[in-house]
């Protein structure tokens, strides 16, 4: 389900919201970096998709008119990691265990 990034509000509405809409709840705004499938605070700029980041405002919380803007949806992104889990497992169990990156016993 669709939130608030701010307060958790559910959003119900199909749709993205428009630049100016606000939470019903606390005010923030809802079409915002902070709620767009796209953004990841750890980012260079936030933002992950390239084409994006010249439209970004100044701090992810703020409204935006960014044509890249895709409401996130948390509970696809959980939905998503889990098939990566299970996918990352299967193949382990078909081809084993990554070998681990870095120095073997012999020191080089």
């Amino acid at each position: 389900m669709r939130r608030c990034h701010k307060c958790g509000e559910p959003w119900n509405d199909k749709g993205s919201p428009g630049t100016r809409e606000d939470c019903l709840k606390c005010g923030s705004s809802l079409h915002a970096c902070a709620n767009c499938r796209f953004y990841d605070g750890k980012a260079l700029e936030w933002c992950l998709e390239p084409m994006a980041r010249p439209e970004k405002p100044r701090t992810p919380e703020t409204f935006n008119i960014c044509d890249w803007f895709i409401f996130r949806d948390p509970d696809e992104e959980r939905f998503d990691a889990e098939k990566s889990k299970s996918a990352r497992m299967a193949l382990e169990q078909l081809f084993g265990a990554a070998p681990k990156v870095g120095h073997d016993a012999s020191g080089l």
